[in-house]
């Protein structure tokens, strides 16, 4: 039996740090040593702070993957594309290393760590810190995550089936997106909600009937046959009051299919209509799909 890799499934973490990285195919020996060293590292602050319940994923791009000939392993994945006419940009890079815990401080410790294994062999593009804000909310001020899958269900949702031969694996989107909150906040509540489609303090999700197609729920809370299409988001709030600042939208999925129609939905690839979100609030300035494999595979790659 396979196991996931321990980022996937905790929920509620109040720190994540998301580091993407690009590496040469020269180096690829010393990508499989650090990888399996990092799972020692991990355990070692599992044991030494357990009240933190520190947590690791490690990903690959498209074209990173492929060099570990595994064929029949992440056959989902692809390079993110462009969206939107550019309003979803592609940044994709060949690894991802997703840390969570409930004490920054540990998942500073683990970032440190992991990267002293991988050393030169890595080129990071680009390293974000995220924290939980105030009643789980977004710095825009609405709860976020609450269609997240819950118990057994996550698993479900985000980690592929026994019955695969990649079985234990899931699929990452990383979205980075920065928050105009002086824009959004000459909006008025009412407008405010109907974007989200959601009230804003009880957080209630408005009837269907009523709800503006082009709002956020409109746009990602999906059905194909009956079924909901979904997803396990572990995104955070990141940035600083005086700078940039927004979200960071990390979501695992045991198939692409989920996480790439909701997207090809936002950004108006299925009908033209965009997010509401992106008009009045938020700049997607990153994209990237990554396949994380099962810890057994993560340490024999």
């Amino acid at each position: 039996m396979s196991h996931p890799q321990s980022g996937i499934i905790p929920d509620h973490a109040k720190s994540g740090i998301f580091i993407e990285a690009d590496f040469q195919a020269s180096a690829l020996d010393n990508i499989k040593k650090a990888c399996a060293a990092s799972l020692d590292e991990l355990s070692k602050l599992q044991q030494q702070f357990p009240e933190a319940d520190v947590a690791l994923t490690i990903g690959f791009g498209d074209k990173a993957w492929r060099l570990f000939n595994h064929p029949e392993e992440g056959t989902d994945l692809k390079p993110f594309r462009p969206l939107g006419n550019g309003l979803a940009p592609a940044t994709q890079h060949d690894l991802l290393i997703h840390i969570q815990s409930m004490r920054h401080d540990v998942s500073f410790a683990l970032a440190l760590n992991l990267l002293a294994l991988f050393g030169d062999d890595i080129q990071v593009l680009n390293e974000t810190h995220g924290f939980r804000w105030i009643e789980e909310r977004g710095i825009e001020g609405f709860v976020d995550g609450t269609e997240n899958p819950t118990g057994e269900n996550i698993q479900k949702v985000g980690v592929i089936a026994n019955d695969k031969v990649d079985a234990g694996g899931t699929y990452i989107l990383i979205q980075k997106y920065l928050h105009d909150l002086k824009k959004w906040n000459k909006v008025n509540l009412q407008q405010q909600e109907a974007c989200v489609g959601r009230s804003k303090q009880d957080n209630i999700e408005f009837d269907k009937a009523v709800r503006l197609p082009d709002s956020h729920l409109g746009r990602v809370n999906l059905k194909e046959n009956g079924k909901t299409l979904e997803i396990v988001r572990r995104s955070l709030p990141f940035g600083t009051a005086s700078g940039e600042h927004g979200l960071l939208f990390c979501a695992y999925c045991h198939c692409l299919h989920n996480i790439e129609t909701q997207l090809l939905s936002m950004f108006g690839e299925t009908d033209g209509k965009t997010d509401l979100l992106l008009t009045h609030l938020s700049k997607a300035i990153s994209g990237a799909y990554y396949f994380a494999p099962s810890i057994e595979r993560l340490k024999a790659l």
